[in-house]
């Protein structure tokens, strides 16, 4: 004797309702795509500008002697501080400028220091050696001033005016990773040029 046919008949939906899930779908999944990425950009936005407020005290170890730099030392005169590590790709791009840049205003009293962190001390030697660098150059072993700027990655450069006010950070856009932290494009040294010399300009006028 042969199977019995099924008397068992498929729901379907009415057209009204499948035409309101097509819709329902074409409107709340790119909705919700859209709210990812919105998500996404505010998890990784940058913090707010340091542009207006004060630089912070700090006194860190001067690479290879046992002297120290302290932010008092720094005051009265426009100051570019730039941190980097040896391994950082543009850092190392970005290096020869700032060493001309210092060669060039050093005398007019602009002051250049470098940040080291995230690297063997003499490693850090090595890339000073390497590049000729001879603008000073402190450690940042335990991120202290990493982290009161809120440095976004490496490289990165910031300004500060003679009153130790911040006017300006200089860094390119994100070009990498490593680990955690971001590593950013070289500062161009028409940027570097440009900002030296506002600072220059101001204290001039006042």
């Amino acid at each position: 004797m042969g199977d019995k046919e099924s008397n068992v008949v498929e729901p379907r939906l009415a057209p009204a309702k499948l035409r309101l899930i097509r819709l329902l779908a074409f409107v709340l999944v790119p909705a919700a795509f859209v709210g990812f990425l919105a998500y996404s950009f505010l998890r990784t936005a940058p913090p707010k500008s340091l542009v207006g407020k004060p630089g912070p005290e700090f006194s860190l170890p001067l690479l290879g002697t046992s002297k120290t730099l302290s932010s008092e030392e720094l005051k009265g005169q426009p100051v570019v501080l730039n941190f980097w590590a040896s391994w950082c790709i543009p850092c190392r791009e970005e290096a020869p400028a700032l060493q001309s840049a210092w060669e060039r205003y050093e005398k007019r009293g602009v002051r250049i220091v470098g940040v080291n962190l995230q690297d063997s001390e003499q490693d850090a030697k090595d890339f000073v050696a390497e590049f000729g660098l001879t603008y000073p150059i402190v450690r940042d072993p335990n991120l202290s001033l990493w982290t009161k700027l809120g440095v976004a990655g490496l490289p990165e450069t910031f300004f500060l005016d003679r009153n130790w006010v911040f006017v300006g950070v200089g860094s390119g856009r994100e070009v990498g990773e490593s680990g955690t932290t971001k590593i950013l494009g070289a500062i161009q040294p028409a940027l570097l040029e440009s900002q030296i010399r506002t600072m220059l300009e101001e204290r001039r006028a006042e």
